[in-house]
């Protein structure tokens, strides 16, 4: 049998801290009205950083799991629906999400057709979402034999 590497705690500690302080902000951001929101640059841009910021760790947090395990995630969608596949976060949830990877694309790739109603909008539909990867995460370091993973 092939021994899989142990998961890095003091880097999943420091991405699931950093995606949880993501979404603090995020609600904190969203305490806004849509049309004060829409009409502040400034605002977007804070939103637009703390949720490019959420899914960068939740897909580097996913791959690292992902990584000590038997499963291949050739691309960001694959992230989300491979731990789904694999238990780490339930198969529903995983359906819920995929399309947080193609956001986290059309952020960094193509900002600029992303709208502030639209960011706003899509925030809030998954800021909740972004807690309860983080809530994932932590169970999976707290009890990693659950998954067949070990920590070091």
């Amino acid at each position: 049998m092939i021994q899989l590497a142990p998961l890095n705690r003091d880097k999943l500690r420091s991405l699931i801290a950093d995606i949880e302080s993501s979404r603090q902000e995020l609600t904190h951001l969203l305490t806004q009205p849509k049309d004060v929101f829409v009409n502040d640059r400034k605002l977007y841009a804070q939103l637009e950083h703390y949720f490019r910021r959420a899914l960068e760790g939740i897909l580097t947090a996913g791959t690292h799991i992902l990584s000590r395990l038997p499963l291949e995630a050739k691309d960001y969608a694959a992230i989300i629906q491979s731990l789904g596949t694999a238990g780490i976060i339930p198969v529903e949830f995983a359906k819920h999400n995929l399309g947080l990877a193609g956001y986290r694309n059309r952020l960094v790739h193509i900002y600029w057709e992303v709208s502030p109603a639209e960011l706003y909008d899509t925030t809030k539909e998954h800021v909740n979402d972004i807690g309860a990867f983080a809530e994932y995460f932590q169970i999976v370091l707290q009890y990693p034999e659950r998954f067949k993973l070990t920590v070091e």
